[in-house]
């Protein structure tokens, strides 16, 4: 057993007055029953809860669940998060309704670690003690709990509690499980209430991780952000709860009136909840109907009840007894991971249908009866966890995913999920990015590498096509390749730091790229360059460079243009105002001198200074207070301070 783990629930199932409440008794010393109802009548309605030290160190919580049929969530709800189940038999009564149904709801659950417990030993004569043990042993064959361990006990007596409790110990390590230590903490809420001075109590057993004093968390399905103001842990204060504790909750942020029973409260980053669900389910031979398409069931997961239909994607019935993957679209949302147990009963909860396993938490809407959707559903149930994570990410609509969304679908501790990450990684099937920010991404390989690829042609073309620009704006790039930003980004930034792809403003290019002339647009270069350095400051705008130089096409003055102020060439003072880069930083400097000479100068002077007029002085000036080579103050122009002389 792990050391860091003495914690464990037990959980009660059986038949009504097999004795189940006495027995907690018997090893508690606790009275389990709460309500005055309960006690009067002699009958659990709702979930009893107590706990008791074993001999070997560790604190076992254990839950007494009612065994009247018309109490049945309750006892799913108890049965949620148990270690280890007490199947209680009555020794003299034997088997009866409610233990079959209890039974079935355990094998469903997929709960295999438990003690058969004959109660009430000392009203039953050896010979009915021993038929009664044999025909429940018989019955658990090929169940979950087959080959289990049988004790018998008496409560009044008090024979066989010791050895009930060296039974215990014995189970406690095929109790824990490495996913309970480090996995995502949930807490199914089971009760909830106000406590006078304190607010809101939530109580619940804690599935996976821990939970700290002051953690912020959400409960689901409403989304209320709360924060654990204190812990109480078999109702003793505590700065930690951990899993397979039975756990009560202080919160704040919410209200008594916002929580019912079947909420959970999780971490934030872990909160997305779902209502169309892929489920491996095992109808139970018992169940006395044909099932048919779009029936509307009770679902019952951790200790949440919630009604959806069934829809049948494989064949037009299913009968009793069969084993088959369906989808079922829930009522409400629900918080679930790949793995997750959950129990059907029919709508008007007589019968329990049948349960199974979650396969896809999040389940896209599937055609009927087709060899895809066949094909699918069964490679959801059978893959592993390298080929989960692979159909994932291949399938996501954003070539980037948050990691932590892969662990809905790897039902493992958070250390086993980070190694499984770590091997794909390290054999080139996944790329992890971030991974020192607040959110680390992830993303299939072999979908990045060919985003990259797809970005690489996209350029190739472009600039095969446009030969005198220096690149395409970076969002029309994206549009075209259909990518969100942020994994756009991403790609961006690696192909940058590769060294495939440069970036200049919003102007993405192949770093190999270098504009090229057409033996035409060279002579055009020639002719404009030379047409701007003679201007000087007094340049022409666009709109009449084609009226100026007819000789020329008007596309290939434009693009050689702009040939030019993407290499430097020119430079663009403002709209529809170009000067040459040798003209602009001859009238710099005869600026930048006659500043540090006579540390001021006017819109006049310099417009003298520079052989201009007002319309070219201006925003010349305005363009220099732009990029922090002048200041202005008032109606004049001073040096600005990174530029003066020391």
């Amino acid at each position: 057993m792990h050391q860091d783990r003495r914690h464990l629930i037990i959980g009660t199932a059986g038949h009504v007055d097999h004795g189940k409440t006495a027995l907690v008794g018997a090893l508690t010393g606790m009275e389990t029953d709460r309500l005055k109802e309960e006690r009067e009548r002699g009958l659990s309605i709702e979930l009893g809860f107590a706990y008791f030290d074993l001999s070997d160190g560790s604190r076992a919580g254990i839950v007494d669940v009612p065994g009247h049929e018309r109490f049945i969530r309750s006892m799913l709800s108890g049965a949620y998060g148990m270690d280890i189940v007490l199947f209680v038999v009555d020794a003299k009564e034997g088997v009866q309704e409610q233990t079959l149904e209890h039974l079935a709801i355990l094998d469903l659950l997929g709960i295999s670690n438990g003690i058969l417990v004959m109660t009430k030993s000392d009203l039953a004569t050896p010979d009915e003690l021993a038929e009664a043990t044999e025909m429940t042993q018989e019955m658990l064959v090929g169940t979950s709990l087959e080959g289990i361990p049988t004790v018998s006990v008496s409560a009044i007596t008090g024979a066989g509690i010791e050895t009930l409790k060296q039974t215990i110990v014995e189970q406690v390590a095929l109790a824990t499980k490495a996913e309970e230590n480090d996995g995502i903490p949930r807490l199914y809420v089971d009760r909830v209430f106000t406590v006078q001075g304190f607010g809101v109590i939530v109580t619940g057993t804690l599935i996976g991780g821990s939970i700290n004093r002051d953690q912020r968390m959400v409960i689901l399905p409403q989304g209320d952000a709360v924060r654990v103001r204190g812990i109480q842990v078999h109702n003793e204060p505590a700065h930690v709860a951990q899993a397979g504790q039975r756990t009560a909750l202080n919160l704040s942020g919410t209200s008594a009136q916002n929580i019912q029973r079947g909420d959970v409260l999780c971490p934030i980053e872990f909160s997305q909840v779902t209502d169309n669900i892929d489920v491996s389910l095992q109808i139970l031979s018992s169940f006395p109907r044909i099932i048919e398409h779009w029936s509307r069931f009770r679902a019952y997961l951790g200790t949440r009840e919630i009604f959806c239909r069934l829809i049948l994607l494989i064949d037009e019935a299913i009968l009793p007894g069969d084993n088959v993957q369906v989808q079922l679209r829930l009522e409400q949302p629900i918080l679930t991971f790949r793995g997750d147990r959950i129990i059907l009963r029919d709508f008007s909860a007589q019968h329990t249908v049948g349960g199974g396993e979650v396969i896809n938490p999040f389940a896209p809407k599937h055609k009927r009866f087709t060899p895809e959707t066949i094909a699918t559903l069964a490679e959801w149930e059978e893959a592993d966890d390298a080929r989960i994570v692979n159909t994932v990410l291949l399938n996501s609509e954003t070539l980037c995913m948050p990691e932590s969304f892969l662990y809905y679908y790897l039902p493992h501790s958070q250390t086993d999920v980070k190694a499984i990450l770590k091997g794909l990684e390290a054999e080139r099937k996944i790329v992890r990015w971030d991974q020192s920010g607040r959110t680390p991404l992830v993303s299939d390989a072999a979908r990045t590498a060919a985003a990259k690829a797809e970005i690489v042609e996209v350029l190739e073309a472009f600039h095969e096509a446009q030969p005198l620009l220096a690149g395409q704006n970076a969002s029309q790039v994206r549009r075209k390749l259909n990518l969100d930003e942020l994994s756009f980004e991403k790609l961006e930034n690696r192909l940058i730091t590769d060294g495939h792809l440069a970036k200049q403003g919003n102007l993405l290019r192949l770093a190999s790229h270098e504009i090229q002339f057409s033996e035409e647009a060279e002579t055009a270069k020639e002719t404009l360059e030379k047409l701007f350095l003679e201007a000087g400051m007094n340049t022409p705008s666009l709109n009449v460079l084609n009226t100026l130089l007819p000789e020329y096409a008007p596309k290939v003055l434009e693009s050689t243009f702009y040939a030019l102020l993407n290499l430097g060439q020119f430079v663009k003072i403002a709209d529809n105002f170009f000067t040459h880069r040798t003209v602009f930083e001859e009238v710099s400097e005869l600026l930048t001198a006659h500043l540090r000479e006579n540390g001021t100068i006017t819109v006049a002077e310099f417009r003298e200074m520079a052989q201009t007029s007002r319309k070219y002085a201006v925003p010349f000036l305005e363009y220099c207070d732009a990029q922090n080579l002048t200041i202005r103050d008032d109606n004049v122009r001073r040096l600005h301070p990174r530029h003066l002389q020391t």
